[in-house]
This record gives C-alpha cells, structure tokens and sequence, in this order.
C-alpha cells in the first residue's frame, strides 16, 4: 500500500461519521423513538418538520383508498403529529411560523377532535369552565388561533402566494384556495371564538395540558379525519373521536403539565385584547392589557408563553396605558391597594371610591396607574356613570396635586364645567383633605382651591361649601391673592417684554400662525397693532394669499387693523377648507361677513357666495331646514350664478360656480342647470348637456335628440390629438406621445373630478351608460361586454376609434363604477356593471359575489326566483365560467340545469372531474333534472363511490321530481330547489 492510500485510510478512521437523519416513517415503525428523538439537544429533523412531514403524508393518505392498513397509517400519523405538537407547547407562534396555515389549522382540528367525547357539544349557555382539561385547553387554544389568523389575514402585506401541491395519487391541492377556505371559515365563527374565550375568563383552578403521553395510542379506526378544506369543529361541537388515553398495561404515566389560572387567563385576555383593539374598542382593549399585564410575571418560566412584551407596551400606550412607571406593577404582593382597586373596577366599579380616597392618604399605587384608570373610566361612559367617573377624575386631580405635579389643563377644564351636584362632591372630598393635612400638604390642596376659584361659578359654590373647613375669609384672601399674584406677574412680564419687543412680536405672529378662531385672531392682532401701530400683518406668512377682487377691496379700507382681520380670516377659512373643517371655515366666514355688512355691499355678498360654497362641500345646504323669510338654497345658487353676469358684483370663483352646477345636477333642477350655460365654464357646460339628456329622460322617455351631444362631447374628452415623437439627441425616436385633445370640454382628470361628484342616480347612470358603451366599442369583445341601462341612447359604431384612449376610457370606467356602488350600494343594475367588470378582468370570485348581490336585492335573498331580465342566459353562462376557474364543479352542474335549453355536455364534464371545492354531495337534494341525477348515479357507482351514490339515489327518489306529476307541480319544485341552491351560494360568497 502506497503512503496516499494509507493516508487517506488513517484520515477515514479518525474523522467522525456524520449521522444519518431519521427518516418520518421510522417513527411509525417503534412508537418509542419519537420521544426519545425529541429528547435530543439538536434533534435532526427538528421538531417542527417532523410535523410538517406527519401532516403532509396523512394528508396525502386521506387521498388514498380507505383500505384498513391505510385506516390505521391515518391514525398513527395523526398520533405522531399531535405529540410533536404538544412537545412544542400547543405555541401558536411557532406553529404559524413553521407550518402552512391549512396546516395548522388540520392539527388544532385534529387536537379538538382527539381529546373530545364523541356526544360534546357546546351551546351558548354551556358552563365552558365546567369542561374537562384537556377539552378546555384545545378549544381554548383553537379560538385563541382562530383570532390570530384572522387578525393576520386582515393587516398582513404579503400576497398569498398561489401554488398547487401535487399528491402521490396524481390529484392537485391548491393551497391557495384551501387557506382561503381556513380563513372564510375563521371568520364566520369568529364571534363564537371570541364568545368562548370570554366564558373562559371566570376559571378559578388550575388546568392540565394534554402531554406528548396523553397521544401515545393511535385513535380508533372507525372514525376518519375529513380533508384540510373542511371547517373546523364549531367551537367545541367535535363528533369525532374519544379522547385519546394510554391503555398498556404497566406504561409509565408522567405528570402532566400544569397551566396555573393565572396562566390560563393571561393568554386568554392577550389574544381577547388584540381582538378588542382591531376592532377599535379601546376600553374593553385596554382592560385586557391592563389584565394581562398584572398577570404577565405569573408568566416568568412558563413553556407555554408566547406573548411579546415589546408588542404588549405598545398595545398598553395605544390604548392610553403604556406609562414608564406600569413595570413596577409586575411584582405585587397580595392585598396590595392596586389589586383592590383593579378587582372593584372589574365589578362595575362599586366601592372605587373609598378605595381611591384612602389611597390618597396611602399614596400607594403607581400614579400612571391612576392616569390609566382615568382615561378607562372617562372613555367608557355611558357603562360607567357620569358621577362616579366624576369623583375618580376629581381623586386624581387631588392625588396629583398632593404629589406636587402638574395637572393637564383639560381636566382641570372638566372640573371647572361640572354640575352643582359634582362641585359639591369635589367640595367634600377638599373639606376633607384639608381636616386631614396639615403643613405641606394642606399648602397643595390650597393651591388646587386657588386654581379651581379662578372661576367665578365654582369659587362661589366652594365658598358655601369649605365654610367648616376654611373658617373666616381665608377662601376669599386666597382668590385675591391669585389676582394679585397674576397682576404682578403681568407688570413684570409686561416690563420684561419691552426690554425685548422682537421676542414679544416673534411669539404673537407665531400664535398667528397657528391659531383658526376668530376671536384669538383679533386679539392677537389687537397686540400686534399695539405694539406696531401703523404695520399691515397680513404677509408674515409668503403663502397667503386671497382674490384680487377680494384683495382690491380690503386695500382701500382705511383701518390697517381691520384689513388685516378680514385679511386673516378669509385666509384661514380658505386654510379650513382646503383640510377639510368646514365648521371653522364658515364660523370665520361669517364673521368675516358681519364686519363687512355696512361697509362693502359687493364685498359682503362675495362672501355670501363663498358661505354657500361650504355648505355644499359640507352638504349642510342639503340636509339643513330653511328658515321661514330666508332664501332657499336654489334661490341663493341663482342669486350665485347671476352675479357671474353682473358687472356690480364680484364674479364668484370657479370653484363656487362649478360647485353650484354639481348641485343644481344632484338636485335633479334640470331647468336652472340648462340655463347656467352662459357663465362658460367646462362644468356649466358639460352640466347643461347632461342636464338636457336626464331632462328629456324623465319627461319623455326619449333623449336620443340630446343624448347625441353627450356622447360627442364624451368622445372629444376622450380624444388625443395628433401623435408626436419624441427623440434623443442623436435624432433616434425615443416614444410616441398622444396629448389631449384641445377641443375637449374639459381635461380627463376634470372630467373624473366632476363625475365623482355627482350623486344624482339618473346622471349617474346615463354618464356610466355612456362611458361603459364607449368602453364596449373599443373593445369589440361580445364575450367580455358589460352591462348598462340607456343602451338605446347611443349609436353602434365609433368613427375614427384610433383616436381615442383606450386605456383611459379603461380607467376612468372602473373609477365611475366604483363611484356609483359607493353612491348606492342596493341598485341592481349597477351590481351587475360591477360584475361584468370583475368578469372582464378575470376576478372570478369578485365577479360570482356581486352577480349574486345584484339578484339577491331583487329576490329578497333568493326568497322567489331570479326573474329573466336580471339573469339572463348569458349570466348564467358567466357564473359557470367563474365557478368552473374557482374549481366548483358540483355548483357548474347545478347552474346548467338553469340554461334554456339545459346544458348538459357542461354539467357531465364537470362532474366527471375530481378535485371539487364546493359543498359537493351536500347540494345533491338540490338538483331537479332528472338527467344529471341518473348521470351522478352511473359516475359514483363506476368510481365505487357508494355513499354518494345513495345520495343521488335519494334525491331522485323524491316525489316532487316524478315525471307524470303535472307540470305545475314540476316547475314548483325546479323554482324551489333552484331558490335554495342560489341561497346556499348566496351564504358562501356574500
């Protein structure tokens, strides 16, 4: 042997082998290895792909012939997986991290069922508490999932990722629509998980969770897992197998683990408040957290914890509750102050107040702990009423004040504004502090009545009141000791100011700036004037700017004071508006107005105009009741646009004049709309087009004279002119650009600005009549065509169509459908256009829930049958389509029984094929052709199929479908099964 080979020998020798990983079906070979394996430090495979890998093959065994040795693998995999499940702690987190959601979902179904008795089933008014153990723990941790994958599905960003599984029988898994299933299905119980967590909160013991030993014996063969589409157990309703237990003889029994209540209820009140806050029930949200985080060390060590603390602080500041000071709560000895107050403020807040007094003389809880329980009890009212939550926000006031801190205005406010009955109530509770102090602290309950008594309302209630408590005038030497203190204070600012007028002016012009009442503003400007008499304010701030008109006017005011206050208020109404807080807006207007009223005719009735036009915005001039002797809103509109016309008057802004014709539209004052023509604008003119046509529609029926200039006009906006190219600097073409067309009424975007402020139904329906026939035009696509009302208005053919955009037709007739859904979300009509739409693109599920929203409004929810004009055959032909790409083959078969002639060559085809994600067997009793029964019952009993095929057999069997009954009482039936099927549907898509 030469020295390389001896080398090479001595190196194989001496370096380690590497270990050969445990393949999954060793472990069904030796029921002992799992454990073992688990017990391992780096277990390889690890434990959650071991679980992976036991789902998936007992998934892809339940695809297999039910043969008793596949019967028995089934179960045995099943054991496997759940005793990988309780190795991991039942830890929802890990589980949704490691495993696809349809998957996890397969193994709590399987926990609920494994440990259940076969006869379990949960009502509303069951004793939840009362269950056994290992019952408890697995519904209390399938709704606890339930809501975490449902809060997920709803904020996640991720695309679900569609992919298909393909199985060793040759078969496809679509995962996509399984989670898709899994999800629809958490939704539709999750009000039931949530109302069995909450029957969990009462627990008072603690509970055993079901170990690794509690499945070491497979689950009787009888009883078979349905697929992962299926729905979960309804919340406890589990019929399948009994509860797994270890039967051999001599088999070691290790302890269970144990979850204290404390434990238990943490969890459940986490997953509870996440709930509650998504929803946007911020108390009942930070109750919960408040709960969890007084029970969050009882966590400390515990295996089964999987609540983030970061994520908990950020729910408790969110909810008004996240304060430096909550980590000192963690460690609280038992008959602590705190958990008194906690336990009375959970049951309804009875003796709170004796508690909160004697801890302001203890001064034993945290004070962020009071801010926290302020904030509850002031954002739960009505629950809480008004003179409890009262007295606890006037024992936290005192608290912080005996502890020498500030005191947010806004509460101080709320004292100020309290009834007679709480002012006598805050009387008592100082009389008392002030017995009961002496020295220091009785100085900061004085200070408190100081800041109290600068209201006049209240320092006369508390003089009558603090008479015992406060002997003599010393109630009164403090108020004017306040006075005195303010007056000096005000000198003494006053000299200091002088000494620096630039600071002084720097923070009134700042306080300018920000500031959007009226009053605030004048007396700002009061100072400002003071101090620079003879000085215009009004362009300390580049950005505001006014009409010319507006602004020729105020210039040839002679008190610079008020130009600048008419000057600030019509800009800052200008500010109000464009974000939006018309309240403000039109308070500054009219005060703007009142200024004016004797001084400037044309400027007081500019701003009458510019009142109108907030109330449009707002829509209070639709709403509001006009005042007897005041002009009505159409009255104001024509006094609006006449002054467009006049020369002795300010010519309203385009803005005002274009929102005075949207409204005249939304009105339905076709008249007045019609004759605002002259002022010239695209809106009037476009207005009075569309003015015409709605005029001519529902006086005459008939608008194919005017509706003629609507579709000129729409297909100019929709026109490009000629095409240019651009090119680079060596003269190459670089791309072609097509500009808008400069006959057009209007730009593109105006023109989608302006539809979507429409609301009139019949405008809004000849404008997506219009837009959509043109859309239908271009296309040429009789297949994909959607519908509309008024098809009769148009012509058939559009000249010179290479002109026109299509892409922006496109887009702007998906922007007016959704539009008019918003609008009028029960019109029938425009349901199906939004049908259409989504069949046109391909979103078949969309397309399948609004065809059936459009006839379930007509029906009554399918309570009669679907007359012919709203489904037609080309309808039914749609929802084919779209349940055949959704891969609801038994829904496509029932659908064709509802074609004229029936299509059978589509309804056998899709029967025949295998994979089918719909209710399947459970619609048989719904299916009314006599033909398609006979052809199920061939397809099952070829497939051997037998438990389907009784189905069939059973529903063919029913009399109402015998051929010699009359044909009355066949079509009775036809209309009754159909009328169920479509509402079977009707409860799964909508």
């Amino acid at each position: 042997m030469n020295d390389a080979a001896m080398d090479q020998q001595q190196v194989q020798q001496t370096r380690p082998r590497t270990p050969v990983p445990t393949l999954w079906f060793e472990f069904l070979l030796d029921a002992s290895l799992l454990q073992k394996h688990l017990a391992q430090d780096n277990p390889e495979p690890t434990a959650t792909q071991l679980l992976v890998q036991f789902v998936d093959q007992s998934i892809k065994t339940q695809g297999e012939e039910e043969s008793e040795p596949q019967k028995r693998k089934a179960a045995s995999l099943k054991s496997l997986a759940l005793q990988v499940a309780a190795h991991l702690n039942w830890n929802i987190t890990r589980l949704q991290k490691n495993l696809p959601l349809f998957m996890v979902h397969k193994v709590l179904k399987d926990f609920v069922e494994s440990v259940s008795p076969p006869n379990l089933n949960i009502q509303p008014g069951t004793d939840v508490c009362s269950l056994g153990d290992s019952v408890l723990v697995a519904l209390a941790v399938y709704n606890r999932w339930c809501i975490r994958t449902l809060l997920d599905s709803t904020h996640t960003s991720k695309p679900i990722k569609t992919t298909v599984a393909v199985l060793p029988n040759g078969s496809n898994l679509n995962v996509a629509s399984i989670n898709e299933m899994v999800i629809k299905t958490v939704k539709d119980t999750l009000q039931e998980s949530v109302s069995f967590l909450e029957r969990c909160l009462p627990i008072n013991r603690d509970i055993s969770v079901p170990g690794m030993q509690t499945f070491l014996e497979a689950p009787p063969t009888k009883v078979q897992d349905a697929p992962p589409p299926d729905g979960p157990p309804a919340n406890g309703d589990a019929r399948g197998s009994s509860p797994l237990t270890d039967h051999r003889p001599g088999a070691p029994r290790d302890p269970l683990p144990v979850l204290t209540k404390e434990q238990f209820l943490c969890l459940l009140c986490y997953d509870l408040g996440s709930f509650y806050f998504h929803q946007r029930i911020v108390p009942r949200a930070a109750e919960m957290f408040g709960r969890v985080l007084l029970l969050l060390p009882s966590l400390s060590g515990c295996a089964f914890c999987d609540i983030d603390a970061s994520t908990l602080q950020g729910y408790l500041a969110a909810c008004g509750g996240g304060h430096k000071d909550w980590h000192s709560l963690r460690e609280i000895p038992r008959g602590h102050m705190l958990q008194q107050i906690e336990k009375c403020r959970q049951l309804g807040m009875k003796g709170i107040i004796e508690l909160l007094e004697e801890d302001n003389r203890r001064l034993e809880t945290p004070l962020s702990y009071r801010d926290h329980l302020v904030n509850t009890v002031l954002s739960s009212q009505p629950s809480v009423d008004s003179q409890t939550a009262h007295q606890v926000l006037i024992l936290h006031v005192i608290r912080r004040y005996k502890e020498g801190l500030t005191v947010p205005p806004q509460l101080l406010s709320v004292l100020r504004r309290a009834s007679d009955d709480n002012l006598e109530a805050l009387g008592k509770f100082i009389q008392r502090e002030l017995q009961q102090q002496e020295g220091t602290d009785k100085s900061k309950i004085q200070t408190f009545i100081r800041c109290l008594c600068s209201d006049e309302r209240v320092f006369k209630q508390l003089q009558q009141l603090l008479q015992d408590a406060m002997p003599g005038d010393e109630l009164p030497v403090l108020c004017q000791r306040v006075l005195k203190e303010e007056t000096v204070a005000m000198e003494i600012g006053s000299s200091a100011q002088t000494d620096n007028m630039a600071l002084q002016l720097g923070h009134l012009e700042q306080r300018l700036l920000l500031s959007n009442s009226h009053l605030e503003l004048e007396s700002i400007l009061t100072q400002l004037h003071r101090l620079g008499p003879g000085k215009r304010y009004s362009n300390i701030c580049s950005k505001w700017q006014i009409e010319k008109s507006y602004a020729f006017i105020l210039d040839g005011m002679g008190n610079k004071k008020t130009q600048d206050v008419l000057f600030l208020l019509l800009v800052k109404a200008q500010h109000c508006t464009e974000i939006k807080n018309y309240t403000a807006a039109k308070s500054l207007l009219e005060t703007a107005h009142t200024l004016v009223r004797d001084t400037s005719f044309k400027l007081q009735k500019a701003l009458l105009h510019e009142i109108l036009y907030i109330e449009l915005l707002s829509g209070e001039a639709s709403s509001r009741q006009v005042e007897p002797g005041k002009p009505t809103v159409a009255q104001r509109i024509q006094a609006c646009l006449a002054s467009a016309k006049s020369e002795r008057d300010i010519t309203p802004r385009d803005k005002i004049l274009d929102q005075c014709i949207v409204h005249l539209l939304n009105s339905g004052n076709w008249a007045d709309a019609m004759a605002a023509d002259f002022i010239g604008t695209p809106y009037s003119v476009l207005g009075k087009v569309i003015a015409t046509v709605c005029h001519d529609l529902s006086v005459r029926k008939d608008a194919l004279k005017s509706s003629t200039c609507l579709w000129n006009a729409t297909l100019q906006i929709f026109s490009s002119s000629n095409k240019q190219v651009k090119r680079t600097s060596t003269g190459k073409p670089a791309a072609t650009v097509q500009r808008e067309s400069m006959l057009a009424i209007m730009l593109r975007s105006d023109f989608l600005q302006f539809l979507k402020q429409l609301r009139s139904s019949l405008c809004l329906s000849v404008m997506l009549s219009s837009v959509i026939r043109l859309h239908n035009l271009l296309k040429d696509d009789t297949l994909n065509e959607l519908s509309h009302e008024h098809a009769q208005l148009w012509p058939n053919t559009v000249t010179n169509s290479s002109a026109i955009s299509v892409d922006s037709v496109t887009m702007v007739m998906g922007q007016l459908i959704s539009h008019v859904i918003s609008v009028n979300p029960g019109q029938p009509s425009w349901l199906r256009t939004q049908a259409d739409y989504h069949y046109a693109n391909s979103q078949y599920a969309s397309a399948l829930q609004f065809y059936l929203q459009s006839a379930s409004v007509v029906t009554g929810l399918f309570e009669m049958p679907v007359p012919r004009d709203v489904w037609s055959d080309q309808v039914y032909r749609r929802l084919i389509k779209c349940c055949n790409q959704l891969q609801c083959y038994t829904q496509v078969a029932l659908l064709c029984q509802l074609l004229q002639p029936v299509d059978y060559t589509t309804a056998f085809k899709a029967l025949q094929e295998k994979s089918c994600y719909d209710a399947g067997d459970a619609l048989y009793d719904c299916i009314w052709d006599v033909t398609i029964l006979e052809y199920l019952i061939y397809l099952h009993n070829k497939r051997n199929e037998q438990d389907k095929k009784q189905k069939a057999v059973q529903a063919l069997s029913a009399t109402e479908l015998n051929s010699s009954n009359p044909e009355i009482i066949l079509s009775a039936s036809a209309q009754k099964r159909a009328c169920k099927f479509l509402r079977a549907m009707a409860k799964q898509y909508l």
